[in-house]
């Protein structure tokens, strides 16, 4: 008996192609990160699928997925929401970061290459040169490039991914700590803390120097989030 055929294009409309829910779960990450969606703001499947021409069924795909990261707040009959991290949430966030960041440090100081130390040098020059020309603006992804850096030197790829996912909650906060009188400045002086240890190749020293800036961003917290915001 002949088996029955089965319907591919039916089957395939079930299940959303992995490239399409990539393409839109970059997007909607990056609007949420970067403010274009702000927190606690309703995110409308039907108005949301549109403006990233995918289906409802595969925004809900990219909707779970930036639950589980603690971008997305969904609840039962009110849908999605963009999450607003709280301060004492964000605190617990970079308590966890600072001990993997410590330990990728660690790590670092004893495996990083003369070319990617060398880097980091030149990474600090310009964090110098940003802060001089008063860019508290362009000193954020400095900052975010030397803390990635110093963990691809590290070499540990789940101590890596573990850190992607506490990075992306942080994002909006950053730019209030940013704006605490005197923290650019202590943030520059700790950064150079951490290059000297790394590049003596002191894992003690490199990680105790990364557990000290991650304790002084939490200590920022409370002040941070009293700013205003204009």
């Amino acid at each position: 008996m002949a088996r029955p055929k089965t319907d591919r294009s039916s089957r395939g409309a079930e299940r959303p192609s992995c490239s399409r829910v990539e393409t839109a779960y970059q997007q909607l990450k990056h609007d949420i990160l970067e403010g274009i969606c702000t927190p606690r703001q309703r995110l409308v499947e039907t108005d949301i699928a549109a403006q990233l021409n995918v289906s409802r069924a595969t925004l809900r795909v990219v909707l779970t997925r930036l639950q589980h990261e603690g971008l997305v707040e969904i609840q039962p009959n009110r849908g999605a929401q963009v999450r607003a991290l709280s301060v004492e949430e964000a605190a617990e966030i970079l308590q966890a970061r600072g001990v993997l960041e410590g330990l990728a440090a660690s790590l670092a100081a004893e495996q990083a290459t003369s070319a990617q130390l060398l880097a980091l040098r030149d990474l600090v020059t310009e964090m110098e040169q940003t802060l001089s020309a008063g860019d508290l603006i362009g000193l954020l992804p400095l900052a975010s490039r030397f803390h990635q850096m110093v963990i691809e030197a590290a070499h540990q790829s789940v101590v890596a991914r573990l850190l992607d996912m506490l990075h992306a909650p942080l994002i909006r906060h950053q730019f209030r700590i940013i704006l605490v009188p005197g923290r650019k400045e202590a943030s520059l002086a700790e950064f150079r803390d951490i290059l000297r240890c790394l590049e003596k190749r002191d894992a003690t020293g490199a990680e105790r120097a990364m557990r000290h800036h991650m304790e002084q961003l939490s200590q920022s917290l409370q002040p941070a989030s009293r700013l205003p915001i204009s």
